[in-house]
């Protein structure tokens, strides 16, 4: 027997109505009675996209898969294999350059940790390849899982790299929950191609500064540098540059350093010993270099194997700031994030949040354009000033700036960046947030003090940035703070001048 259009219609109604009955009870049911688990947190007030990532994550946590090893090596037993010093050898091709503890994950009030390593591998990782993470507790425990593995790239910045590029890697280790609720932390981690081989590294996992940051008793700005390669004497513009930052509010400046010439040696040791500026040490894994000469031509010559290589320093700078420093901001020494109407960073960035309170929930870094001060444009000289202030010297700007998002420079989130590179966060840590939001050039602008344009840009330059100048001598209200703070450090450290 055939039933009408009509019933049929009804029919599929009534079990719509249904469905969504039971739904809507399911729903309200489930957010007033207590989780399966004591230990799984109660979700109230979300939204369904909260409710997607949030269950994605508890899923992964809730669910993790511990090995259970056995006839394992104890830490002190491992033989770590290192490659240029300070990297460790996971396999033939994957490299290990340090380690950093993260509980920063918030979703619904319970807090998600993990592990995240940095590292580099000869050619990309390909999906099918298992890479595992053990974590080193007090005495012999060692608790082993799969590790997340992405890479710190965007693929349409150089899409068919060769076979033998190094790539730049996180290593994500989640910490069981059951630790997390000890609060008991790993010491050192290892990670293997095989999840009970015996390991070949062990990295110290890092932490400092946490329980200041649980207290919320961080400083502001951590400034940092790539792997700095510079043969000759910069030392004056390196003094002017780091008094500035001062001035603007940096807390620190974190310095990666390859080889630098004997005057600027001297410079950061007198730096470091003011606690202004902390030095760290760098070398390329594998086969790539590490011989100063060879090296500064292979970093010359290789442009996207040396954005790969930046992108370890920057990253490692930001894990090792999390419980220290509000913002990072990675600068190179011939740039300058100047606030236009502020005095100093804290007041730029007191006044952003008073226009736009909850910038930082949508943003993991705000940027600032760039303005390029060329050499060339600068024919005068300040008479009253010695020729060795570089930048208070260089008044006259390209009168465009680089078009917006291209060539900024941030304020990067601790709080919330996953990811970063040269000019922004890279990836957030929270898949609903932006990565960065460009300022408005009447708040803040990125002075960038080149010579002449950049060969890989010529003529985009030739035709934008060369055809236009404007004075613009923003940098002035710092002069009479700055002229003798640099004159004093000259005097410390007997800097002879040309």
């Amino acid at each position: 027997m055939r039933t009408s259009p009509f019933k049929l219609l009804m029919l599929v109604g009534v079990t719509a109505f249904t469905i969504i009955l039971y739904y809507a009870y399911f729903r309200a049911s489930s957010a007033t009675s207590p989780p399966p688990s004591s230990e799984k947190p109660q979700r109230k007030h979300v939204n369904e996209y909260e409710i997607v990532v949030g269950s994605a994550i508890e899923s992964r946590f809730y669910t993790l898969q511990v090995h259970n090893c056995t006839n394992l090596l104890r830490p002190d037993e491992i033989h770590v294999e290192w490659s240029n010093k300070f990297w460790q050898k996971v396999d033939a091709r994957i490299y290990l350059y340090s380690a950093y503890y993260d509980s920063r994950y918030m979703y619904s009030g319970s807090e998600y940790h993990y592990i995240r390593i940095i590292g580099m591998s000869m050619g990309k990782i390909k999906k099918e390849e298992l890479y595992y993470c053990s974590l080193w507790y007090e005495g012999p425990e060692r608790v082993v899982m799969k590790a997340e593995v992405t890479e710190v790239w965007l693929e349409q910045w150089n899409r068919n790299p060769d076979p033998d590029t190094y790539h730049t890697y996180l290593f994500t280790c989640p910490v069981p929950l059951e630790m997390r609720d000890k609060k008991v932390y790993p010491g050192a981690v290892s990670v293997t191609s095989r999840a009970c081989a015996d390991p070949t590294s062990l990295l110290v996992v890092h932490r400092e500064g946490m329980e200041n940051w649980q207290k919320g008793k961080r400083k502001q700005f951590a400034v940092c540098v790539k792997g700095m390669d510079y043969s000759k004497d910069v030392s004056l513009r390196f003094i002017e540059w780091l008094e500035l930052l001062n001035i603007l509010g940096a807390d620190i400046v974190f310095m990666y350093k390859y080889t630098v010439h004997e005057g600027i040696e001297k410079l950061l040791q007198y730096y470091s010993s003011k606690g202004q500026v902390k030095v760290i040490p760098l070398t390329l894994p594998g086969d790539q270099p590490n011989e100063p000469k060879l090296r500064s031509l292979y970093l010359k010559k290789a442009m996207w194997q040396k954005r790969r290589n930046e992108l370890v320093p920057y990253n490692d700078c930001l894990y090792r700031s999390l419980y220290q420093y509000e913002y990072i901001i990675p600068l190179d020494i011939d740039e300058v994030i100047i606030p236009v109407k502020a005095y100093t960073w804290s007041e730029l960035l007191a006044d952003i949040m008073k226009e736009s309170p909850k910038i930082l929930s949508k943003y993991a870094s705000l940027s600032a354009q760039n303005a390029y001060f060329l050499g060339v444009f600068n024919s005068t000289k300040d008479l009253s000033l010695p020729t060795y202030f570089h930048m208070l010297q260089n008044t006259v700007r390209s009168a465009n700036f680089s078009l917006v998002g291209h060539s900024v420079k941030s304020f990067v989130s601790t709080v919330t960046s996953r990811a970063v590179f040269n000019h922004y966060t890279l990836e957030s840590l929270y898949p609903k947030m932006k990565s960065n939001k460009v300022l408005n050039i009447s708040m803040v602008q990125m002075n960038h003090y080149k010579e002449r344009c950049p060969r890989e840009m010529y003529s985009q330059c030739k035709s934008n940035f060369l055809v236009y100048t404007k004075e613009d001598n923003i940098i002035g209200k710092y002069r009479e703070e700055l002229v003798p703070k640099v004159k004093a450090v000259i005097q410390a450290i007997s800097i002879v001048i040309p």
